[in-house]
């Protein structure tokens, strides 16, 4: 998929106003309104149809209803095909709805001796309105529907949602992998609640669905539905005024508030081609969205993350709109202040600088004496779907597992390809043959060594 998206990056550069007039295919056709603006709608809309598009597999695949909590116990498996998912922590996952159920209360205890909390209350457009569980802090959180104007009570952080819909994915994070700890982090998961305001002084009891051997999808289609989808929020969710622009340029692909969407024949192949077109821009983008970390390093992090206002892509005289669709065509739930609880690392070439095949064997020498309070992981996933590799049970090397192998001097090599080199199994992560794929290295509780860049993490290297 990554040689065909760069192929077919040019080949549409310009009807997306994106290119020079050398990139018109020449079998484009003659009225090219509708799929640009459907490209451009891609793009645009990536962060509410992502966002409707876990809240469809929370209803389909986990059987949940709003404010109900789903959750991975045993840490999440190639069955949560999600962004980017991390198979080090428990996930926890709920979704709220405001317009239906009017203010909502989320309770989260504090942190005990070998577990805590850490995550991030967004609107549906993935906007983060607020960490919770930094530092191993408990509360009460309320948060409000949009204009909310009625009584709101004493004993809570308020939360102000511009959409109806919201959500938060919260990390359960234990201290080891020991019995005595994973009973504790169980025992504070179970008190985690999520309810309407109506019902805090009779709170119904919390149901919490366990996801372990269950596959839930909530990765983005591109093709027609996405569309589909993004008309659906479009009509449950209140017009902001930056968006009314984009709105109107909805128009011509027959998306409009208040209507329904239903495209014919024709119109259906246009949305057809211009999203997988636009998925293909995507993923050729992605490699470029990024500034090193360290210098000379192949490891770097999404250039948006360095933005300074109040959400990332805000800047003083434009939304980044682009910046927003290729950060959230491969992450979900970014946090309202990164750093806090984590940080992540990504790549996506090796020392050479080559694309990360597949079908080839690397190596990762982790240095010794991570600098976190919590633990460090490598996880990898496919550059097509951002996802995890289906059916692999070797997902992840952490500093948590203590079957990992380490070297005298304390650091760590980790291996990364179809198939494990002889006595390399228990430090070894699968990668599809036929693939291109790219890691996350994260660490959580990060300290000063990762900040002021005094530890290093070297470049992934090919085997021979």
């Amino acid at each position: 998929m990554y040689k065909f998206a760069v192929a077919v990056v040019a080949g549409f550069l310009l009807i997306t106003g994106r290119g020079s007039a050398e990139s018109v295919p020449s079998s484009a056709p003659s009225d090219q309104t509708a799929y640009r603006r459907a490209v451009d709608a891609v793009i645009w809309g990536m962060p509410i149809v992502s966002y409707n598009a876990n809240r469809q597999a929370y209803f389909r695949d986990a059987k949940a209803k709003y404010n109900d909590i789903i959750w991975w116990p045993k840490g999440s498996g190639w069955k949560n095909q999600g962004l980017t998912v991390n198979t080090s922590v428990r996930y926890m996952f709920y979704f709220s709805n405001s317009k239906q159920d009017g203010p909502i209360v989320i309770q989260l205890p504090p942190a005990v001796p070998g577990a805590s909390f850490y995550g991030t209350i967004v609107d549906a457009w993935f906007v983060p309105l607020v960490d919770i569980g930094v530092a191993g802090a408990g509360g009460k959180y309320l948060v409000l529907p949009p204009g909310y104007t009625g009584t709101i009570p004493g004993g809570y952080t308020v939360v102000r949602a511009k959409t109806y819909n919201t959500s938060a994915l919260i990390r359960s994070i234990v201290r080891s992998l020991s019995p005595a700890d994973v009973a504790a982090a169980n025992a504070l998961v179970a008190r985690v609640k999520v309810y309407p305001l109506s019902k805090a002084t009779n709170p119904p009891p919390q149901r919490l669905i366990d996801m372990s051997n269950i596959e839930s999808n909530g990765l983005v289609h591109y093709d027609s539905t996405f569309f589909s989808s993004l008309a659906e929020m479009i009509n449950e969710e209140p017009v902001q005024s930056r968006d009314l622009e984009m709105l109107g340029m909805l128009l011509p692909l027959g998306i409009e508030k208040g209507k329904t969407f239903a495209p014919n024949a024709e119109m259906t192949g246009q949305l057809n081609r211009a999203a997988a077109d636009a998925h293909a821009w995507l993923i050729a983008k992605r490699t470029t969205f990024v500034t090193p970390w360290w210098p000379h390093s192949r490891w770097a992090i999404p250039s948006v993350l360095q933005n300074k206002g109040p959400d990332y892509w805000d800047n003083a005289n434009y939304v980044d709109v682009d910046s927003r669709g290729l950060a959230l065509s491969f992450f979900y739930y970014p946090t309202a202040k990164l750093g806090s609880g984590s940080f992540y690392f990504g790549t996506y070439a090796d020392s050479q600088g080559q694309p990360l095949q597949g079908e080839n064997t690397y190596r990762l020498r982790v240095p010794p004496k991570v600098p976190v309070s919590q633990f460090w992981a490598f996880t990898v996933y496919s550059q097509d779907t951002a996802a995890l590799f289906r059916n692999s049970t070797h997902l992840t090397i952490d500093s948590l597992d203590r079957n990992v192998k380490k070297n005298s001097d304390g650091s760590i090599d980790i291996y990364i390809g179809p198939t494990a080199p002889p006595g390399e199994e228990s430090n070894w992560v699968y990668t599809a043959p036929g693939q291109t794929w790219f890691p996350w290295f994260r660490v959580y509780g990060p300290q000063k060594g990762i900040f002021d860049k005094s530890w290093r993490l070297p470049d992934i290297e090919k085997v021979q």
